[in-house]
């Protein structure tokens, strides 16, 4: 009788199975699309696309066949050739790909953008040519899933065949500083505006160290005191290290942003024009500091041995003890920068002072790098108070 039993609820429960197997609604299925369209703009033929007074230029697609709606991003590629061609081991890729991205079928692409890129592609492929009035210029776009791998797709091509590129000045510079403010230790709870340091040698990317409680909020902006230029949470753009590193997040009022695991950090600002804009990417990684130079024995690039020793909380960085007596030369590590593009020393032996962009100093035509270095006997360290900026040598 059990068995009976047992093989009739198997005949009940058979079509269930099936139709579980065969629902694709509930459990889509990502398709790998091959292609999708980007539509030829009406009268594209005829009109011509005067970027030197236009806003936009409006671009219309299909949205690629994911097998699923899906959340998707566009990114416009540009070239004047009649073809994309990639890059290889000897040549560059043919194309330039527009840094703001759009994230519906319907695009208004900036006009100074669009005139930039071109700019930049005849000038490289015709460097002493001048421009012509028009030029016929090729688009795709590349789509892709928002935060998801492995998902580009590109459109078909299509060809602008006069479109009035000139040069002319960006509406917008990069800023010259960088600030933080809020709930973190330096800041002294929001009433107290932290300078970044400038990265030497890279325009617009800057960088500090600070130690954050857990739960820390904050704002960046390019402008001492200024609350009105600061941006907001949405304004700003986090790297995935930055949220896995330090927990970035939203922050909890007034369009803040907050890390919310406490500990030691660099924060590392990246600006960039895009379009009329300035675009800002905060990377933040755990703080690393060196020493460098010949109190080392000769260490003049980031070495572990040399790596300065991180304080528990809101305390004291201490060096590694000098084994030679001589220059020492003093540095945070930060992605993409060499030593002396972040390096530091204690000015009137207690100061943190950055280098920078300043190439020469008081004392430096003198003794040469006398003027970022510390002189340190054999058996010496550093010790450093980044909260207030300040050091000494025992």
């Amino acid at each position: 009788m059990k068995k009976i039993a047992s093989l009739l609820l198997l005949a009940l429960t058979l079509p269930f199975l099936a139709c579980c197997e065969d629902d694709t609604d509930s459990n889509p299925v990502l398709q790998h699309p091959a292609s999708f369209v980007l539509n030829v703009p009406p009268f594209a033929a005829n009109n011509v696309y005067d970027l030197e007074n236009s806003k936009s230029v409006e671009l219309t697609c299909t949205q690629p066949a994911y097998g699923f709606t899906a959340a998707t991003n566009y990114a416009v590629q540009v070239t004047l050739d009649e073809a994309f061609t990639e890059a290889t081991d000897e040549a560059e890729a043919n194309y330039v790909e527009l840094a703001t991205f759009y994230t519906t079928a319907r695009m208004d692409v900036d006009a100074y953008e669009l005139n930039s890129a071109i700019i930049s592609l005849w000038e490289t492929a015709h460097p002493n040519d001048e421009l012509p009035a028009d030029v016929a210029v090729t688009l795709r776009l590349r789509a892709y899933i928002a935060s998801s791998t492995g998902t580009d797709c590109f459109s078909t091509p299509i060809t602008l065949p006069h479109v009035h590129a000139v040069r002319m000045a960006a509406p917008v510079a990069l800023p010259e500083s960088m600030y933080i403010i809020g709930s973190l230790p330096a800041a002294e709870n929001w009433s107290k505006w932290v300078k970044f340091a400038a990265v030497n040698g890279q325009p617009g990317v800057f960088f500090t160290v600070v130690y954050c409680n857990g739960d820390t909020n904050f704002k960046i902006g390019p402008a001492e005191n200024d609350w009105e230029v600061a941006r907001t949470y949405d304004q700003l753009t986090f790297t995935p290290e930055a949220v896995e590193n330090a927990g970035a997040c939203r922050g909890t009022d007034s369009g803040n942003s907050a890390v919310s695991k406490a500990g030691w950090y660099t924060f590392i600002v990246t600006t960039k024009v895009q379009g009329k804009e300035v675009a800002y990417t905060v990377d933040i990684r755990p703080a690393e500091v060196y020493l460098i130079g010949n109190a080392t024995g000769g260490s003049w690039g980031f070495a572990d041995e040399w790596k300065f020793q991180m304080p528990e909380g809101d305390g004291e960085w201490v060096s590694p003890a000098a084994t030679a007596s001589g220059e020492c030369r003093m540095a945070v590590k930060v992605p993409e920068a060499d030593w002396w593009a972040t390096e530091f020393t204690l000015q009137d032996g207690s100061t943190i002072f950055w280098r920078e962009n300043n190439n020469i100093v008081s004392g430096w035509a003198d003794n040469k790098g006398a003027a970022y270095s510390v002189d340190l006997s054999a058996g010496k360290r550093v010790h450093l108070d980044f909260t207030h900026g300040t050091g000494f040598v025992e």
